[in-house]
């Protein structure tokens, strides 16, 4: 019996070996390439992008040979989100500003359109009720340019946060940002838009500001999580998951591909979901391609609340977010409260001399693993380091993405998950 075992696990991992890393990255590249191109605007709310990516991995799904849960690959689910359908414009002092470069419409915002006197105003305007209401006074008709100070404390970015906040349900808002502009989505909108400008474009004696801002506000939105099955020899479930969605489309004129982000995780996904599909794991495997991660993960905690699965039988939740580089090796969130999981990473790792390095880090709540994790489900979140760090803009494109360790990477995860007990 020890020599039979012996002889499987020598050519389980022959097997797993065997693949030409210029193969997987370039089958990789190619998800990368169709999930980041113009007609997937994004994967947001504008022109269906989500939409069109369900519809594309659950094609893939089926040529793979996964099988559904139920009657297809969808699990269909429904939230508000605001979206950016048309042109925008922004100029200050006459001069037009570039979309997505140069000034961001936060995700927020609600519409405007005219010409607005740009009051300059300070957090010290507004931290009393009467210094409140004599800014509020001045600010009737016009626009606010809030000048912040920097800091990196989270008490004083959060009161900052909450101020700009209050200044949006009166009059359209104008914050000069240092260093790289970044993009988000939200389910709500507010009355006014804050417009996020480079501060070098922007100084503390600009006079007026021209806008052309209009908004949707979706609401209810019908999303769906796309979900795969690759059966295994037990009863027991893996579920690997990764989040497909992106931020979309400002306007026709500003793009977020999203190919790190996570175009990168999808595409991990569905080369392993093509591997277990033809070889039963111990496990069953449940692929899930997670919609609405970036509007606060409401595709994961969908699928927590609407078990699809007995969640008491899931062994391991792996979460693929980020995986587009790895120059430095990955991290492991949740590592800390999992300790077997990820020795039994580390141990591979250090057999097959994959990755430079496999980092520990603590759990925190900041993608798709967080609603298993809450219900005490075991979960590692893994993520690459180093190489190129667009991230939330419009220059995470699937052309610059180097997929350096996506090769070594994913030789790893198929072990893991194929020994996994």
């Amino acid at each position: 019996m020890r020599l039979l075992t012996f002889l499987l696990t020598a050519s389980l991992i022959a097997a797993l070996q065997a693949q030409d890393p210029d193969q997987v990255r370039a089958t990789a590249k190619a998800h990368l390439d169709s999930l980041c191109s113009p007609g997937f605007h994004g994967r947001g709310y504008v022109q269906d992008g989500d939409a069109k990516a369900a519809e594309y991995i659950a094609r893939q799904f089926k040529r793979i040979g996964l099988k559904p849960l139920r009657t297809d690959h969808f699990q269909p689910f429904t939230f508000n989100v605001n979206s950016f359908p048309d042109s925008i414009g922004v100029s200050v002092d006459g001069r037009p500003l570039r979309p997505g470069t140069e000034f961001l419409v936060d995700p927020s915002s609600g519409m405007a359109i005219g010409r607005y006197r740009l009051v300059h105003i300070g957090p010290e305007d507004l931290l009393t009720p009467e210094r409140r209401a004599m800014t509020m006074g001045v600010l009737v008709g016009n626009a606010a340019c809030i000048h912040l100070p920097a800091t990196t404390k989270r008490d004083s970015l959060a009161r900052y946060a909450e101020l700009t906040r209050e200044l949006m349900y009166h009059v359209p808002v104008v914050k000069p940002v240092r260093g790289k502009l970044t993009w988000s989505v939200s389910t709500e909108a507010l009355p006014h838009p804050l417009i996020e400008v480079v501060d070098s474009l922007i100084s503390d004696t600009a006079t007026y500001l021209d806008l052309h801002v209009t908004n949707q506000l979706k609401v209810r939105h019908q999303a769906r999580n796309v979900v795969g099955v690759a059966k295994g020899k037990g009863k027991d479930w893996l579920v690997v998951g990764a989040h497909y969605d992106h931020l979309g489309r400002m306007g026709p004129d500003a793009l977020f591909p999203g190919a790190n982000d996570n175009a990168s995780g999808v595409a991990m996904m569905l080369a392993l979901a093509e591997w277990f599909a033809k070889r039963p794991a111990r496990h069953n495997i449940l692929f899930v391609a997670f919609a609405g991660e970036e509007a606060g993960l409401l595709g994961s905690e969908w699928f927590a609340v609407d078990r699809p699965i007995d969640m008491k039988r899931i062994r391991l939740m792996l979460n693929l977010d980020i995986l587009g580089t790895g120059d430095e090796g990955i991290t492991v969130v949740n590592a800390t409260d999992q300790p077997e999981l990820f020795d039994r990473l580390v141990a591979l790792n250090g057999q097959r001399n994959l990755l430079p390095d496999v980092r520990s880090r603590g759990p925190a709540c900041i993608s798709d693993h967080c609603p298993f994790v809450r219900r005490g489900i075991p979960s590692l979140y893994l993520y690459t380091l180093g190489g190129v760090a667009h991230y939330h803009d419009v220059l995470d494109r699937a052309e610059t993405l180097p997929l350096t360790r996506f090769p070594e990477l994913y030789a790893l995860l198929k072990e893991y998950l194929s020994t996994l007990r």
